[in-house]
């Protein structure tokens, strides 16, 4: 049920246009060229997203889609669940205040919340935080910043002049805005970056006018292949502490399609290396 949900139902719910995951045609490439050829970024990172959002926020993601009341209730117990031990839920904002005297199977002493890894989780996040968004990206314009999130990442980027202490002012204002709707930031994701300083964002160099590979990146890459080259799938295996031949190669098809989202002629030649290998069945 929650797949079916999350392939035929929310992805063709429109979110804010600063939300840049979850959704047909959405890539890290794309929300990272949002900020290309940036001198300054403001990045933040929200603690725990999914298990911050609570069961009443889906309820109204299921509402303003047009369910009535009742079968939203119902998706929304359907698509949140409450962990059994947990110090954050024991909190009185997480103690559900209504009870549903007519149906008593409803009644439930804490809110649930999005569970992390379920298909449903990230497109119903995404609708219950657009109002967050819309308001983030009014901060945004008002300082001149281009806003993008990308799940529980957000960047702010300027290719203009900006000042430490303009910064701390937007980082100030988006934690106010994201703590009245019982968010918070990771404070020690919460970084600035200067024109002197090397621009990433989600991992891919923006200083340019197109997102790049980092050097890290295409080095582990180039390490990988030439021991796997020189010394042998087994020996790379141990190595690399990998269980099974399969698990390496999944592990290095998965970092070359990332890089062909990013550079496709680049990715082409590691492809092609890769399989060359004698990997057997």
């Amino acid at each position: 049920m929650q797949a079916w949900l999350a392939s035929h139902v929310l992805t063709k719910i429109p979110v804010h246009p600063a939300s840049k995951a979850f959704r047909p045609g959405d890539s890290i490439r794309a929300c990272a060229a949002e900020h290309a050829e940036a001198r300054w970024l403001i990045k933040l990172d929200i603690a725990d997203f999914f298990g911050s959002i609570t069961e009443i926020q889906v309820f109204r993601a299921f509402a303003k889609m047009g369910y009535n009341r009742l079968v939203a209730m119902e998706l929304a117990r359907l698509c949140t669940d409450t962990p059994q031990v947990s110090d954050k839920y024991r909190l009185p904002s997480w103690q559900s205040k209504k009870k549903w005297h007519r149906i008593a199977d409803y009644s439930h002493g804490v809110l649930g919340r999005l569970p992390q890894g379920a298909p449903s989780s990230p497109m119903l996040a995404n609708i219950a935080v657009a109002d967050i968004d819309e308001t983030v990206a009014a901060v945004a314009n008002r300082y001149g910043l281009t806003y993008t999130r990308y799940s529980d990442d957000i960047t702010l980027s300027t290719r203009g002049d900006f000042t430490r202490a303009r910064a701390a002012r937007v980082i100030a204002e988006v934690a106010k805005v994201l703590k009245g709707r019982g968010l918070f930031l990771n404070r020690r994701k919460t970084s600035v970056t200067h024109p002197g300083a090397r621009r990433v964002v989600l991992g891919l160099l923006v200083d340019g006018e197109e997102p790049r590979l980092t050097k890290a990146f295409r080095d582990k890459l180039r390490q990988h292949l030439y021991y796997l080259e020189t010394r042998g799938i087994a020996a790379h295996m141990a190595a690399r502490s990998f269980d099974s031949a399969g698990g390496l190669y999944r592990h290095l098809r998965g970092l070359i399609d990332y890089a062909n989202s990013v550079d496709s002629v680049y990715a082409e030649g590691l492809r092609a290396r890769l399989d060359a290998l004698p990997w057997g069945g």
